[in-house]
């Protein structure tokens, strides 16, 4: 296993000349990083295209919100008080929420809203980014970070839809309906069957001419929020014990995973397949995966390419008929409605499309997105944030390349990672290193995972290993919890309470490029450590 290295000051000097940060998104990850920053010391500005800080969670569709427990989905150190504990956020509980932390650590001041960045642009003659900002004209940075999200950026539409045809009624994206008015008294096809596909078909059964089709190309397997009805899901997959279930399964993370997984991964791998398949079994009876809506993969290959939790909502619609659901795929668009594949016509006057985002990185520099080398299965980085030869690009990437099980305590530890980078707080490999790192993160993942555009970014179940990870390079112990918890309970959000604070203790006392910080670091955090940072202690 890869340890922490020690500062090496020949590579402090790799950012040096960063003073000045730009940040691209107002959202979770975009609000945690610009913190992260200035609490190491660097001037740093926020763009954001929208009136308002929180990203996709300030408008989207309706009924949308969070698929995980609300304590699954908390900043590090700032509690999410206003929803009970095991309940399910709704997306205006999550903006509220959002815009709490912005106002409680005065990021607002940092943020310039109504104001897009349409490109970046290479500096002349040395190191660092150029934003064009539209009509606000442009400014100049040392640093560039995209925060922008996963799930925020152009809207995947099927080409059929470009071909209407004899086709009367409305096609519209997931992200574009914004209330079950849209729905009201007409025939509706939904596309799709991830979370948005979901909820949208739900929403539209109360309010629709005729129980809507949801139509997908191949079932997947829906994730119960409690396994059996009794366990909650995430006891089961984000605890330790659930991580090296999948890592006896599927093979160990490929980066700094010690070699007892491996070996283990070989002489357990009997018992763990029978273990999943008992799990598919649950999922069967609970979810009714019998017939033709027994998906391809197994449980864990096809959570990578197509997972989403499920509450019983969705289930117990279809069974009294308020909800249909259906395997297909469309052909074309005709008078009345869509024509699948197989000749059938489904009657619709609204076809939602809830079929995800494309990325899209059109905002650089030709030179940039060549070296960057993006694939058909997305961006490979160097821990899901940086390219290899960040020393060249001075560009980072946080949250906006990396799925996990709780994506806003993970953006909170890459915020606190690139700061640490930058200061020189965590030395970098070479460049050389990382590539390697990269490649063979990628031949693991081809491997095994479904081919899809996201491949590159998935963490998901490997999310504990991945934290530990970027933990050790901040020379921060991964293990904050204690005796069998630390084995069998899930690691959240609050477990994580104190490293932003540490770190904002720091700068307040002295340059955290100074040795000091390495000095004082662990003592901070270790005083920080099994308590409760709450907003007030701030």
């Amino acid at each position: 296993m890869t340890s922490y290295q020690p500062l090496n000051l020949s590579q402090v000097t790799d950012f040096a000349n960063v003073k000045k940060v730009g940040v691209i998104g107002a959202g979770v990850s975009g609000l945690q990083v610009a913190r992260a920053l200035r609490g190491h010391g660097y001037e740093v500005t926020v763009f954001d295209r929208a009136p308002k800080v929180g990203g996709l969670w300030q408008k989207n569709y309706d009924s949308y919100g969070v698929q995980v427990f609300k304590q699954l989905y908390e900043f590090l150190d700032f509690p999410f008080e206003t929803v009970p504990w095991g309940q399910l956020p709704t997306g205006p509980e999550v903006q509220a929420y959002i815009e709490a932390y912005a106002n409680h650590f005065k990021l607002l001041p940092l943020i310039r809203l109504n104001t897009s960045v349409d490109a970046l642009r290479e500096r002349p003659g040395k190191k660092g980014w150029i934003f064009q900002l539209g009509e606000a004209g442009e400014e100049e940075f040392d640093f560039a970070i995209v925060a922008t999200g996963m799930y925020s950026q152009v809207p995947n539409m099927p080409e059929w839809t470009q071909k209407p045809g004899e086709f009367e009624g409305e096609i519209i994206h997931s992200s574009k309906y914004y209330a079950s008015d849209f729905a009201k008294g007409k025939r509706v096809l939904v596309i799709g069957s991830a979370k948005s596909a979901l909820d949208i078909t739900i929403s539209t059964s109360k309010v629709a001419a005729e129980p809507p089709t949801m139509l997908y190309r191949s079932p997947h397997w829906c994730t119960p929020l409690y396994i059996a009805g009794l366990i909650p899901f995430h006891y089961v997959f984000l605890s330790r014990f659930g991580q090296a279930l999948v890592s006896w399964y599927k093979g160990p993370f490929p980066i700094d995973t010690p070699c007892i997984h491996t070996v283990l991964s070989y002489l357990m791998f009997p018992i763990v397949w029978i273990a999943f398949r008992i799990v598919e079994l649950i999922f069967r009876i609970q979810r009714g995966h019998w017939g033709i809506y027994t998906p391809e993969r197994d449980v864990v290959a096809d959570f990578y390419g197509y997972g989403h939790l499920l509450d019983t909502s969705f289930i117990s619609r279809w069974r009294k008929g308020e909800l249909k659901g259906q395997v297909g795929e469309v052909r074309r668009l005709v008078k009345g409605g869509a024509e699948t594949m197989t000749g059938e016509v489904i009657p619709a006057d609204l076809i939602i499309c809830a079929t995800g985002f494309k990325k899209s990185y059109d905002y650089l520099p030709t030179r940039a997105k060549e070296s960057l080398k993006i694939e058909p299965d997305g961006l490979y980085l160097y821990r899901h944030i940086v390219p290899a030869n960040i020393r060249d690009l001075h560009i980072a990437f946080c949250g906006s390349e990396c799925a996990t099980g709780s994506n806003i305590a993970t953006y909170g530890l890459h915020a606190e990672w690139i700061s640490s980078v930058l200061d020189g707080t965590v030395a970098l490999p070479s460049e050389e290193e990382m590539r390697e790192q990269c490649d063979r993160t990628k031949a693991w993942k081809r491997s095994w995972m479904p081919d899809t555009s996201s491949r590159a970014s998935l963490v998901l179940l490997y999310q504990t290993h991945y934290h530990d990870t970027l933990l050790r390079d901040m020379s921060i112990s991964p293990s904050r919890k204690g005796c069998l918890s630390e084995l069998f309970c899930p690691y959240m959000p609050a477990d994580y309470n104190g490293i932003i604070k540490a770190l904002e203790f720091l700068s307040a006392y002295g340059s955290p490029r100074r040795s000091l910080t390495l000095a004082l670091l662990p003592v901070c955090l270790n005083g920080s450590m099994g308590r409760t940072i709450r907003p007030e202690d701030s």
